[in-house]
């Protein structure tokens, strides 16, 4: 006789019961995390404004100098369960403070502005949040969640196993009892399980049914057609390895499961320990197309040119391949063959070097200006486009510079127009050093005029402002025109931000471009943010 433990309905009802307590025990736990962890932020926030409110009272008892009224302020801040201790001062002599003040974490500082000029701080408050009784506090909350959580988990779990057990292990105990009396060696036997009820599993019973039933003249099916299909692939292998194509199978995981001998001439890196994503270069998108073409039943070929990975020193090379999945008969015995699940992929391929390097030559050459090898002016709009669709998604921000040269037209003139092409392309390298990070680009606008952007978080005008002005002190560096000729230039930059000041391309660089011509009427070499009372 079995053990009770060797019972279906009482395996289910323990994995349920397991299931439920462990995710319960685990949703607990990470209820618990976040709960005190929000309850330490509502606190948080409510001292912050607690904060704000008196931020104006603070300023005129550091503005008077008045010492009673500012601790009355802290005072009346520490009355609040929340905060421990509170410091009001300033750098002249008013510093009063009340309450337990150790301890610098989570300590809120609010700078105290001036109560008339606006932007000067006089002085500051410090804010000590009592943070024994705030944690006892969430910690008490989220304890009660977790428990409520954990009966409501043992309920569930407990009508969960009552209903299984009727509507699920019951019948397929039956069931069981039925499959037991089937004898392999009569077919007349292979049509006697039983079950009365219309549902899942009936229709799991008559579908079993219908499959013994035709399981011999399958089999013998079968038989003929593995014959047929390894004569057909005996035959096919002389063309495989004949072939002048690259051809490859890659299997579920990405091996390189066969290949002919053109693939491994076109690949010499190919090893039976190497993935075939690992071949070639932008990882990423070949894996997304590879899972494409496996998982989308109206996606059976596809077709890109990839970039081969080589070793240093090694010449670039580029392939054309056409990905096929797999089907059938082929795919069956395939993977029989190697042992993988999954539809296989069949790569052909072919060297499309030369073709590429022109194709890129040609692209290159319409996206960038000739002589500074940057983005063109066309190009840099599109590239603007694009930051600004990125920008819109994620809610950040895009800072533009437009930076026109300053006496630029003298080195023409003195020089040449030789030389002039060589500071233009010293430019060109010194901005690029400055803007060469992601989400960052310069182009050449135009003549003496270059554009360059980038993606910002947070709009800070401190670190926008510094950057202008080390793009401005890049530009002033002699350049040396030849070994005996050195010219000194040097720029003026109008700053526009995105979406502040304008959120299409046209209207960005209009602003930036008016903003640069303002600076040139004051007097260049400097840069200025543009004003939308300028307007």
């Amino acid at each position: 006789m079995k053990s009770i433990s060797g019972k279906i309905y009482i395996k289910v009802a323990l994995a349920i019961a397991i299931g439920a307590i462990g995710t319960s025990l685990v949703t607990s736990v990470l209820l618990y995390v976040n709960a005190v962890s929000s309850e330490e932020n509502k606190a948080q926030a409510l001292i912050e404004q607690i904060g704000a409110t008196i931020r104006s009272t603070a300023s005129i008892a550091l503005y008077v100098q008045d010492k009673e009224l500012g601790q009355e302020i802290v005072q009346g801040l520490v009355i609040n369960d929340l905060i421990a201790g509170a410091k009001l001062s300033d750098s002249i002599s008013l510093d009063v403070s009340f309450g337990i003040l150790s301890g610098s974490k989570g300590v809120i500082k609010t700078e105290v502005q001036h109560p008339f000029i606006p932007n000067q701080t006089i002085g500051e408050l410090l804010i000590y949040p009592n943070r024994n009784y705030i944690q006892s506090i969430a910690k008490q909350n989220a304890v009660n969640d977790a428990l409520l959580l954990l009966l409501y988990s043992a309920i569930v779990a407990l009508f969960v196993s009552v209903f299984v057990h009727k509507l699920l292990t019951q019948p397929l105990q039956k069931l069981t009892a039925s499959f037991l009396k089937i004898d392999p060696r009569n077919t007349e036997t292979m049509r006697t399980l039983i079950h009365n009820e219309n549902d899942e599993i009936g229709q799991m019973v008559q579908g079993i049914n219908d499959l013994m039933g035709e399981l011999k003249s399958t089999l013998e099916n079968e038989t003929d057609l593995r014959i047929q299909t390894q004569a057909l692939e005996s035959k096919f292998r002389l063309i495989f390895e004949q072939a002048s194509a690259g051809i490859c199978l890659i299997d579920a995981d990405n091996m390189i499961s066969a290949s002919n001998p053109a693939f491994n001439n076109m690949l010499p890196n190919s090893s039976n320990d190497t993935t075939f994503i690992e071949l070639f270069e932008h990882v990423d998108q070949l894996a997304s197309l590879l899972i494409r073409i496996r998982n989308e039943e109206s996606v059976n070929h596809l077709s890109i040119d990839l970039k081969c990975k080589s070793l240093s020193g090694e010449k670039k090379k580029w392939v054309h391949c056409l990905f096929s999945r797999v089907t059938t008969q082929r795919s069956e015995v395939r993977q029989s063959e190697t042992g993988t699940q999954g539809p296989l992929i069949e790569v052909i391929m072919y060297d499309v070097t030369a073709r590429a390097e022109k194709e890129h030559k040609t692209r290159f050459e319409a996206d960038h200006d000739a002589l500074t090898h940057l983005k063109n002016r066309r190009a840099g709009e599109a590239e603007i486009d694009n930051l600004l669709q990125t920008v819109s998604f994620l809610d950040l921000s895009l800072v533009v510079f437009m930076i026109d040269l300053d006496n630029f037209k003298p080195v023409n003139d003195n020089h040449g127009h030789d030389a002039g092409d060589r500071v233009l392309i010293e430019v060109g390298k010194r901005l690029q050093t400055v803007f060469d990070g992601k989400n960052e680009f310069c182009s050449r606008w135009g003549g003496d005029e270059f554009v360059a952007a980038y993606v910002v978080n947070e709009v800070n005008i401190d670190e926008i402002c510094a950057l202008a002005q080390s793009t401005l002190d890049s530009l002033r560096y002699p350049i040396d025109i030849s070994d005996e000729i050195t010219c000194t230039i040097g720029g003026s930059i109008g700053v526009v931000i995105a979406p502040t000041h304008a959120d299409n391309t046209k209207d960005l660089i209009a602003c930036a471009d008016k903003t640069m011509y303002k600076v040139k009427q004051n007097g260049r070499g400097h840069f200025e943010i543009f004003d939308p009372n300028w307007l």
